[in-house]
């Protein structure tokens, strides 16, 4: 008697016709199949293809000392520092946080660290740890691949 009652009230409460939302999904793919985000050779003009694909404002990479390794606006030195030093406030006082979203009437202040890097973004909506941590990993690799043009570029120069 009592499983029966419970079991027509779980019915009532977990039953109800939600469904995914079919319009949303659609107009996200219409969107990005008319988006095709090619690369190019010139590292200033992947960091502004970069920011169009994940659309942000801004972003930044630290070292973990607040030195700059890259920035999509050129400058930032005073956000590098305070943004470095507020997530290792952060992650002293809270070990296992992941990243810190910071509301600002300006939009978004998000930070986020991978290997042993700051990624600082600027945005008009937050975005999910899921989405820093693909903006990081797309900037690790531009990072990387200039890294090796460089490189080149310095062993043909020499040769």
């Amino acid at each position: 008697m009592v499983f029966k009652i419970l079991k027509n009230f779980a019915r009532g409460v977990l039953d109800d016709d939600t469904s995914s939302p079919i319009v949303q999904i659609e107009f996200l793919k219409d969107f990005l199949s008319k988006h095709k985000y090619v690369y190019s050779q010139n590292f200033e003009e992947n960091l502004s293809i970069l920011k169009k694909k994940h659309l942000v404002d801004s972003f930044l990479v630290t070292n973990l000392d607040g030195s700059i390794v890259v920035s999509s606006e050129g400058n930032g030195h005073t956000d590098g520092i305070m943004g470095t030093a507020m997530l290792s406030y952060i992650k002293s006082e809270l070990p296992d946080s992941e990243s810190v979203l910071i509301k600002r009437n300006d939009g978004w202040f998000m930070l986020f660290s991978l290997n042993k890097k700051v990624f600082i973004v600027k945005a008009g909506s937050e975005l999910s740890n899921i989405e820093l941590r693909a903006l990081s990993i797309e900037l690790e690799s531009l990072l990387s691949l200039n890294k090796t043009a460089g490189d080149r570029k310095k062993l043909t120069q020499v040769a």
